[in-house]
């Protein structure tokens, strides 16, 4: 522990000191890191002859370096926040009572200047339910008596910084997004981008590992786990602090992948609702017609079959809602009532599959898919797939429009049905 002197300035002003950790100590954690990840790439050379863990083992060592430079700069920056909230909160605590406010949230800011990193000034920020932001600046000094030491202020501002506000206020990237007047849909439209690209990185990355080590990434995968529980267990019976380090820099691998599972939740949901979607709107209709031709009973050519499955596909998922949500409710996106996260992701799925989503998707496949056929028919007199399949697809999307722009059509036709009702019953009328 950390041992931290505090007193009393003539001032009123509450001062603290303590021995301050320095960069680059503790060089024996980057020296044995180093030395270790020689040793796994001179094995991986001689036994298996190849270069595969050059390049994950050189990013971990920058990583870690990192960190090892970074980390005594965080361990000071830490004990001085917890020391100003622990002198400061009776002090704020007054002055919040005094106004009749409460505090939202508090920090100790740190302006920094130039890539060495050099302190400026520093203050605890203080946000107020009011929106008001309150400053208590922290001075720095340097003594014959003490030597480094730290003075805090009783008396506070009102901060006009907005660098200041901006950082204390939880709100910054509301105001942000505010500031751009995107429209909700846009700034939806952009977050499920980013979650589409950062799951389907991911997930081709996992696929990627699977396939270029076949086994041996589950068996890494094993002894990784093991040596990080056997870690825990050692690390619960006798604690100290070079088992505590080895800890963490273990658990680094385990902090990177739960990231990127947070991300690949959202993008699995995506991606399954419109898969569900697509097995009972394409899929059934290719299974059903398929085995038809096969037993027999009505020969329809490959083409055909795309073409009626594209188009019947096409249609149902467009412009039969009911059923696309029934759906929805019968698959494991569904809200199975454990916790809030089940009913958001049934919103969501919910939300994906409605028409103008859907149709705006249709579209945007289309228009793809029919601009590359037609690059590749025009510039090499080639085809996507095939003249038959690239015809098909064509004409399934002429249906589609057309399905498309005739119940649009009805819906803007006025017809009263039950006049037209007995309009037609006159007809059976002779005089």
């Amino acid at each position: 522990m950390i041992n931290v002197k505090k007193w009393k300035a003539p001032n009123g002003n509450v001062c603290f000191h303590f021995s301050m950790h320095r960069t680059f100590e503790r060089p024996w954690i980057i020296i044995s890191s180093a030395l270790i990840a020689f040793v796994i790439c001179i094995i991986e050379i001689l036994f298996f002859g190849s270069y595969n863990l050059f390049i994950p083992i050189t990013i971990f060592l920058m990583i870690l370096f990192i960190w090892w430079v970074d980390n005594p700069s965080n361990k000071n920056k830490t004990i001085i926040a917890n020391t100003v909230y622990e002198i400061m909160g009776n002090f704020v605590d007054k002055d919040t009572n005094a106004v009749g406010a409460k505090v939202v949230r508090r920090m100790v800011n740190h302006d920094i200047k130039g890539t060495y990193g050099i302190v400026e000034s520093s203050c605890l920020i203080v946000l107020l339910d009011n929106d008001e932001v309150w400053e208590y600046p922290i001075i720095y000094h340097n003594s014959e008596k003490y030597g480094v030491y730290f003075e805090c202020e009783r008396n506070h501002i009102v901060s006009d910084n907005q660098k200041h506000i901006r950082k204390v206020n939880p709100k910054r990237l509301k105001r942000f997004i505010s500031k751009l007047k995107l429209p909700e849909k846009t700034c939806l439209g952009l977050l499920l981008t980013i979650i589409l690209i950062i799951g389907a990185l991911s997930f081709w990355g996992f696929v990627s590992l699977f396939i270029h080590f076949n086994w041996w990434i589950i068996l890494i995968v094993v002894v990784y786990v093991s040596s990080y529980s056997l870690m825990e267990r050692i690390y619960s019976n006798w604690p100290n602090k070079f088992l505590n380090i080895i800890r963490i820099v273990m658990s680094i691998p385990i902090t990177i992948l739960y990231l990127l599972f947070k991300t690949v939740f959202p993008f699995i949901t995506i991606v399954g609702t419109y898969i569900f979607v697509i097995l009972f709107a394409f899929g059934l209709p290719a299974m059903i017609l398929t085995g038809i031709s096969r037993l027999g009973w009505l020969m329809l050519k490959p083409e055909t079959i795309t073409f009626i499955v594209i188009s019947l596909g096409s249609i149902v998922c467009s412009h039969s809602y009911r059923i696309t949500k029934w759906l929805i409710h019968q698959t494991p996106l569904r809200d199975w009532g454990n916790h809030n996260y089940e009913s958001y992701r049934e919103q969501l799925a919910v939300y994906l599959i409605h028409p103008s989503n859907v149709i705006f998707l249709l579209y945007l496949i289309y228009c793809v898919c029919l601009s590359i056929s037609g690059f590749l028919q025009i510039e090499n007199e080639s085809y996507l797939i095939s003249e038959g399949y690239d015809a098909a697809i064509l004409k399934a999307f002429l249906v589609f429009i057309a399905f498309t722009n005739m119940r649009i059509k009805a819906k803007d036709a006025k017809v009263d049905a039950k006049e037209l009702f007995q309009r037609t019953l006159k007809l059976f009328v002779h005089d």
